[in-house]
């Protein structure tokens, strides 16, 4: 069986109220981290910025074909933070490789493909718990939304 991965930073985390109820069951958890700034939206929720050069696509219609393509063209992992970044702390998930098994996720981050958000769902880079580069989606931004403000800390 084949896998995916996702970097969950804010209210999908396994110690969130939030989880159980807009995540399925992981196959896996581990302990993650990724490049970017975190920004807490007006409603409270946190959003992580990444640099758009460090995303290897965004999610389209089919999944399956798009976690494929993300492995097919995998660059090399960013491994210094750019100005203004960190490594920001989360967990990763792994998920079968199933058309579905991001749905109830995409809904509670109100993501859909080709329909503009504050939340949209990449291909970016991780580091597991091991230090390894892990390709992983993440809900995440280019551009933190205007009402939002910038977190100094690195877990949320």
């Amino acid at each position: 069986m084949s896998s995916q991965y996702l970097f969950a930073y804010g209210t999908l985390k396994s110690d969130q109220p939030e989880h159980p109820q807009h995540c399925l069951p992981p196959l896996s958890i581990t302990p993650a981290k990724a490049l970017g700034t975190l920004w807490r939206l007006r409603e409270g929720y946190p959003i992580l910025q990444v640099d758009p050069s460090a995303a290897l696509l965004d999610a389209s219609k089919d999944p399956l074909d798009d976690w494929q393509t993300a492995l097919d063209q995998q660059t090399t992992a960013p491994t210094t933070p750019t100005e203004g970044q960190k490594w920001i702390e989360g967990e990763l998930f792994e998920y079968p490789l199933a058309p579905n098994a991001l749905d109830k996720m995409d809904t509670w981050e109100n993501f859909t493909p080709g329909i503009k958000s504050p939340y949209q769902r990449r291909v970016i880079w991780t580091k597991d718990q091991d230090g390894n580069d892990r390709l992983a989606w993440a809900y995440v931004c280019y551009s933190p939304p205007n009402w939002s403000t910038m977190l100094t800390q690195t877990r949320w």
